[in-house]
């Protein structure tokens, strides 16, 4: 408890040093950033899965003819992990078997994108406007029906000692999926053929090379809203530009987010956001945190405040208040659901006393209290029955929670204390 205890108050205190919001959630991706973590802004974690056990992977979801055809095309690479993607240059579906791969390490690296899910490291230069129906590693076919392959890629991990041929064959009526993966001398071959319908309600559907398996890697797209991952991106640091490993988070192509710049967590209430709501992926991104140049912690980018319009149709206000790094990967929050009637609350018109307390707490306010909730060092909530601004606490056990008190004038959430 002692721990949990000085835990708990090094989170209190980054908050208000930070954001200014209290903390109350936190998600975990393990040492070494070794997992993805697929959050709802209404139920927490959803799913946390490892992010080291896939090579590629595939749309499943269906081509959006004529304004996002690219979606049910999009091959992503895993890059973060020393995956590379290069793509052979004059190498194509009558000579894949014969290819030269002279020169392979200058080769140019291919990237997915992250300001969408659609535009993939497979089909990066893809432009609708002008090559509506060239999708890079493969052109549709008006006759057949069909996207047929037309480029070689080899995928390689010096590291691991991977090197693959990756050659799409087809991509039949935007169903089924036909590609061949061998070693660059041919052997050790592959016809991989799934069809998207096996995996409804997702994204992608993840394969492994080494071990040759696809994955069901991701949560039904319905049920999560971010997730914590690692990706590499071009970065422009110190005025020099390069690919770059990121651990950040990226949204469900089916969210939309408000990025509130300049002011600080207590300051910005969902009535009063300037920044347009976008479905970009990687909105939230990256750069809320600033690593330590050396020993120490993550510094917290405290007017970074965000507005997640979210699956279940709701508005959640988000904020960041402490970063642990690849010590444990684990973030702290502050989310929670907010309503374009409430405007921020004076809190010198506002107290909580007795704090410390052991059975009935107060609750000074002029505001009607709508709603109060009291949540652990958990992260459990419990809504309680507010009488006369009152609540009582004799039921609960000892320790440190937070109570996060809904008004006719906003939201507060305030640190208590239970003896």
């Amino acid at each position: 408890m002692k721990n949990k205890f000085i835990l708990l108050m090094s989170i209190f205190c980054s908050s208000q040093l930070f954001s200014q919001c209290l903390t109350s959630d936190s998600t975990v991706m393990g040492p070494g950033y070794a997992n993805d973590v697929f959050y709802s802004c209404k139920n927490g974690t959803v799913k946390t899965v490892s992010n080291n056990n896939w090579h590629m992977a595939f749309s499943v979801q269906g081509s959006q003819f004529p304004t996002h055809s690219e979606t049910g095309v999009s091959i992503r690479v895993n890059s973060v992990k020393g995956n590379v993607l290069v793509k052979l240059p004059n190498a194509n579906a009558t000579n894949w078997r014969k290819i030269d791969t002279t020169g392979l390490y200058s080769m140019r690296e291919r990237l997915d994108s992250f300001k969408t899910w659609d535009m993939s490291a497979f089909t990066r230069e893809y432009n609708i406007s002008t090559s509506p129906f060239n999708f890079i590693w493969g052109t549709y076919n008006n006759i057949t029906h069909n996207v047929e392959g037309t480029n070689v890629f080899i995928l390689y991990n010096k590291t691991a000692g991977i090197y693959k041929k990756v050659f799409v064959k087809s991509l039949g009526f935007d169903t089924l999926w036909n590609v061949i993966i061998s070693n660059i001398d041919n052997s050790d071959s592959t016809n991989l053929i799934f069809g998207k319908g096996q995996y409804p309600n997702r994204l992608f559907v993840y394969y492994d090379m080494v071990n040759k398996q696809l994955i069901n890697r991701e949560p039904a797209k319905s049920t999560w809203d971010i997730v914590w991952t690692r990706y590499k991106d071009i970065v422009t640091q110190n005025s020099v530009t390069l690919p770059y490993p990121l651990t950040g988070i990226l949204a469900n192509k089916d969210v939309t987010i408000a990025k509130n710049l300049g002011k600080k967590c207590n300051e910005v209430w969902v009535g009063n956001v300037t920044a347009p709501y976008v479905s970009q992926t990687d909105i939230i991104g990256w750069d809320w945190k600033v690593a330590p140049q050396g020993p120490g912690p993550f510094t917290l980018v405290d007017t970074f405040i965000y507005f997640i319009k979210a699956q279940d149709g709701k508005t959640y206000k988000m904020a960041f208040n402490g970063f642990t790094g690849s010590a444990s990967g684990k973030t702290y929050l502050s989310g929670r659901e907010v309503s374009a009637s409430l405007n921020n609350i004076d809190a010198n018109n506002f107290t909580v006393y007795p704090n410390p307390a052991n059975g009935i707490v107060k609750i000074n306010t002029t505001a009607a209290i709508l709603n109060v909730a009291l949540i652990d060092i958990n992260g459990a909530k419990t809504t309680l029955n507010a009488i006369n601004n009152s609540v009582d606490l004799s039921s609960f056990a000892a320790g440190i929670y937070i109570l996060n008190i809904q008004t006719s004038n906003g939201v507060i959430s305030q640190k208590l204390i239970k003896e």
